[in-house]
């Protein structure tokens, strides 16, 4: 995938694999559906010819949405949240991601999801020395994101 680095996943393996095709270069924006939990993602970047691609949403529909729109000289420098078993709904008891938060260098989005279980996990992707965070791989399932990762400009 060019000249970025794959990190992750958080969550459970089970479920749908997405990912992009085209090598990312710089995020542009970010679509997070979620109520208790995250239901799904999309996301907007650029290659490294400056082709716009669109991704997503990977997962289900339910949730609010909420859209992060990265200014010129924004980027991303961080992702953090939780992950673990929940029981939600008619679905029945899932595992998946149940907070998230996005960390720019101009500022913080979120949290988006409650996490607030006994037996979540933690995860943080923190990028230093000027990479940034420029797109996501997910694992879903019909209704929920599942697990996620992230690729790493260094």
């Amino acid at each position: 995938m060019g000249s970025v680095v794959k990190i992750g996943p958080w969550g459970s393996l089970s479920g749908n694999d997405n990912n992009m095709v085209v090598a990312p270069a710089r995020l542009q924006s970010i679509t997070i559906y979620s109520g208790d939990v995250i239901d799904s993602l999309a996301f907007t970047y650029t290659d490294w010819q400056g082709v716009e691609h669109n991704a997503g949403p990977w997962g289900g529909a339910g949730g609010g949405i909420r859209e992060i729109k990265l200014g010129p000289s924004e980027f991303v420098t961080e992702i953090k949240g939780t992950y673990g078993p929940y029981t939600y709904g008619p679905h029945g008891r899932v595992e998946g991601i149940t907070n998230l938060s996005i960390v720019t260098n101009l500022k913080s989005y979120g949290p988006y999801g409650v996490g607030k279980l006994d037996t979540e996990t933690s995860f943080s992707v923190p990028v230093k020395s000027g990479g940034s965070i420029v797109g996501f791989f997910a694992v879903t399932g019909t209704y929920y994101v599942n697990a996620l990762g992230v690729y790493v400009k260094p």
